[in-house]
């Protein structure tokens, strides 16, 4: 069974599915202001480069990969690390 529209009925069923999709991927990907780094967890929060870069040696002698990014609010940089080395991290930047 097949039904036959007039050809402007068909423009405007085009344009509402192209609508609902364009606001379903609106939805989907919306952002929001606090940035995501997937499974990264943050271990510190330093003001400036140097410190980061300090955190950063510290963590690679205890054989630990950080990643170092800004903060979401623009005041410091967040070092970020992989959920299986969260505590092994703390451990060595709180080991005096």
């Amino acid at each position: 069974m097949t039904v036959d529209l007039p050809a402007p009925y068909l423009l405007l069923v085009a344009l509402l599915v192209i609508g609902v999709l364009g606001l379903v991927l609106r939805w989907a990907f919306a952002t929001d202001e606090k940035r995501d780094y997937g499974l990264l967890r943050e271990v510190a929060k330093v003001p400036s480069r140097t410190a980061a870069r300090f955190v950063e040696d510290r963590l690679r002698g205890a054989g630990i990969r950080a990643t170092t990014v800004p903060s979401a609010d623009g005041d410091g940089l967040r070092i970020l690390v992989f959920p299986a080395d969260e505590k092994t991290a703390i451990a060595a930047l709180l080991d005096d």
